[in-house]
């Protein structure tokens, strides 16, 4: 199979009709005279709600209803591994990030709609902001979900506020100790990455109908999960999930984006109340603030290594900010731990992981998993190391570069398709020509 596509030109088989326009992405639906659905989003971070006033929304000639979770009480939080994320924040709950949704407006008219936010009056009492994951693992830091909801390990150390930790990881191979006694140099930095949106061209869009016959809620929406979707709507309402039918229109990108539940609870909502089709589009501004996003993360190495250049012995501390909710955050973070080394060899690795809470906009999939922050600070630590004992960075890369047999971090065994020195190899090699082609 490798042989007859890698390196090869290959026919995309839709691309012909993504060139010529007959692709049909959910804004090519067309629905006779759809409702508009929009949402208004928490006014603050972090903060109780007090009072939530939508009589004057209400009264708008044009809009048809307007949703609190007073309609809805008993209805169920949703998410990707943890549901810990609420449809509707109530009244004396609280609001954890800007994209917390407390009303959802249905009207004629998305102008209507827009103009009904708008009017609805909202207090609350608001509550110390924690943005920074660090300040998250502080003693005095304010609990961002109620006692009893993380899923904290019984390794974790006595000297660590866990009140904000979703979960914490840990992966041990060979004798740490001794690799550092076998170096002669070691190495500590502590690396960052940043939030990252997936920008997908397509923001997240859907329509909702009802079938009369059936009373099943049929949603067109591009989803990267369409059966967990349709489990987590049905959970969600209290409904079958034969109740929900997704219906996938080409997803005009995603990258991670639309594995999250965006639009299509609400539009569940709004259908459930109205009977007829209806609409919902995030604007750029609303994706932003409301959907997930690349893991900011703090990444601690200790690395020793001998004067020859060879690892002995590698240390890291992974600490993932997963926002207000955990999404995929608990599975990102813990890959990221597994790739702490990157695709070097040491026989002796430890470290730890813990995805934490903040009321940042919450952190989900995006390409690479998790692997991509690790990649940034691995390679930076393998630069400094090989300045710091005067290896040319490729060799001293080469000379500790996996190959057959290998053992990761975690224990697995590397038994085929293990590349790492070729491609260093034709890279370096691609590169030279590069340069001459220049001079």
């Amino acid at each position: 199979m490798s042989k007859r596509v890698v390196g090869k030109n290959v026919k995309k088989v839709d691309a012909q009709d993504k060139v010529t326009g007959r692709t049909e992405y959910t804004e090519d639906l067309e629905f006779e005279d759809p409702l508009h659905v929009r949402v208004k989003r928490a006014p603050h971070p972090h903060a109780y709600l007090r009072k939530l006033n939508v009589s004057k929304a209400e009264e708008m000639s044009e809009v048809i209803t307007v949703i609190t979770k007073e309609d809805y009480p008993n209805i169920n939080n949703f998410g990707l591994i943890i549901k810990d994320q609420p449809v509707l924040v109530g009244i004396g709950e609280k609001m954890r990030y800007m994209g917390d949704a407390l009303a959802v407006v249905v009207a004629e008219s998305r102008e209507i709609a827009t103009a009904a936010l708008e009017a609805i009056e909202v207090e609350v009492d608001e509550l110390e902001v924690v943005g920074d994951p660090l300040r998250a693992m502080e003693e005095d830091a304010p609990s961002i979900h109620e006692e009893g909801s993380t899923w904290v390990s019984d390794m974790i150390s006595e000297e660590i506020a866990a009140q904000n930790i979703v979960c914490d990881h840990y992966l041990e191979k060979g004798n740490v100790k001794k690799g550092f006694a076998e170096a002669d140099y070691i190495v500590e930095n502590e690396y960052k990455t940043q939030h990252l949106d997936q920008v997908p061209l397509q923001v997240e869009k859907g329509y909702g109908d009802y079938d009369q016959e059936t009373g099943t809620i049929k949603l067109w929406v591009a989803s990267q999960w369409l059966h967990d979707t349709q489990a987590d709507v049905a959970q969600s309402l209290g409904l079958p999930k034969d109740k929900i039918k997704l219906i996938q229109p080409a997803i005009g990108g995603a990258f991670g984006k639309k594995e999250d539940v965006s639009v299509q609870i609400h539009l569940a909502m709004a259908v459930l109340e109205t009977k007829q089709p209806v609409k919902f589009t995030y604007n750029r501004e609303e994706s932003m603030i409301a959907q997930s996003k690349r893991h900011p993360m703090i990444i601690r190495h200790k690395t020793g290594v001998t004067e020859e250049g060879y690892l002995t012995a590698w240390e890291s501390e992974v600490i993932g900010d997963t926002g207000a909710y955990a999404s995929s955050g608990p599975a990102v973070v813990h890959k990221g731990l597994y790739h702490c080394t990157g695709p070097y060899n040491c026989e002796n690795v430890r470290g730890v992981s813990y995805t934490v809470y903040t009321n940042n906009t919450y952190g989900g999939a995006m390409r690479g998993f998790g692997a991509t922050q690790m990649g940034f600070a691995y390679d930076s630590q393998m630069d400094i190391l090989a300045e710091k004992v005067g290896i040319n960075p490729t060799q001293f890369r080469l000379q500790n570069a996996y190959q057959v047999g290998s053992i990761t971090p975690n224990g697995q065994q590397l038994n085929k398709s293990v590349n790492v020195r070729q491609t260093i190899k034709e890279v370096l090699d691609m590169s030279k020509k590069e340069r001459g082609s220049r001079e």
